[in-house]
């Protein structure tokens, strides 16, 4: 079977994944994996699609995008939304257009729900309704975001368990869909969520916490000492961080780095309490990334502690996937 064997037909096409949380290295390893496979990577990250933030959500450098071509990467403005349902849609989309090309794509990232819209049945959902969201709107000033996330709670536990308490848009959505439908979007997906036309192949890079805390704490570092502070500033230039609505206005920007360092802007905290928030948040995230990713048993763990070298993670699973039909280029 040649290396596009595993293209053969819509029926039978099958998708690479890797997974991971933050500072894992899926950056490097899935560059050299797509290059001897003859792939193109399909990001699946919730904050790198947008421009203006390359340092802020760990962007794959100019060089390491012009060894593999890319999709998804740095083409929102951050004024925009994007939601999680939209990715999945035209990820599925890009993902048989890539296959009608005779490319194989390969998805990488670290956002649960964006990789769960590609390999999980996928609900849609209903039309947004303007005034079930005016009226959310104005409640969640009124009363908090919190308070949302109780109710949500009482009426689809499962989504609620998965939203953070302070993520207005998905609380949003999540309670729309409910009062619009009178189910839960756990139930409905059940119930009429399609399935992905394509077989995902997933793997996932794991580090003991231990050592993937330190590369967390080295990595926000090394953000701030290649100018995301200046990224930053240029972001919220002109903007009125006093607004109530601005984190809603700029939903980008409400993750973590841009967070700390708003805060540092502002004068509320130091520059020592900035990295050290940073750090610690970064770490959280991760470990909500780790906690998610754990749950699926369609994951194929690559344990790198002691490996460190991204010839060698690849080339274990350039060797999983010539088991499934898929081989290096021979020009490569």
């Amino acid at each position: 079977m040649s290396w596009n064997g595993a293209l053969d037909g819509a029926d039978h096409l099958k998708v690479p994944f890797l997974v991971g949380p933050t500072a894992s290295g899926k950056t490097s390893v899935a560059i050299e994996v797509a290059r001897k496979i003859g792939a193109e990577i399909i990001s699946a990250d919730s904050r790198q699609i947008y421009s203006g933030m390359p340092i802020g959500t760990a962007q794959p450098m100019v060089e390491e995008q012009s060894r593999c071509h890319h999709h998804f990467i740095a083409c929102m403005s951050p004024a925009e939304t994007f939601s999680s349902g939209e990715f999945g849609r035209q990820a599925r989309e890009k993902c048989l257009q890539l296959h009608k090309q005779g490319i194989i794509p390969f998805v990488v990232g670290g956002s649960g729900l964006y990789i769960s819209t590609m390999v999980d049945d996928f609900f849609e959902g209903p039309a947004a309704d303007p005034e079930i969201r005016a009226r959310l709107k104005s409640e969640a000033e009124t009363e908090g975001v919190e308070l949302l996330h109780q109710r949500l709670m009482s009426v689809d536990p499962q989504s609620a368990e998965r939203i953070m308490p302070n993520d207005f848009r998905r609380i949003e959505r999540a309670l729309e869909i409910y009062e619009i439908t009178g189910k839960p979007i756990s139930e409905l997906r059940l119930l009429e969520g399609s399935p992905p036309p394509y077989q995902p192949l997933m793997f996932g890079l794991r580090w003991s916490r231990e050592q993937l805390y330190e590369r967390i704490n080295r990595r926000c570092e090394q953000m701030l000492a290649e100018g995301l502070l200046a990224e930053v500033r240029e972001l919220i230039n002109g903007k009125d961080l006093n607004d109530p609505d601005f984190w809603k206005r700029y939903n980008s920007l409400n993750s973590v780095g841009y967070v700390e360092v708003i805060q540092f802007i502002k004068g509320e905290i130091d520059s020592e309490e900035m990295l050290r928030l940073f750090q610690r948040n970064t770490r959280r995230f991760a470990k909500r990334q780790i906690s998610w990713f754990g749950r699926d048993d369609r994951i194929k763990w690559i344990d790198i502690d002691t490996i460190k070298d991204v010839l060698t993670v690849a080339d274990e699973i350039l060797a999983i996937l010539e088991a499934e039909g898929f081989h290096e280029r021979s020009n490569r």
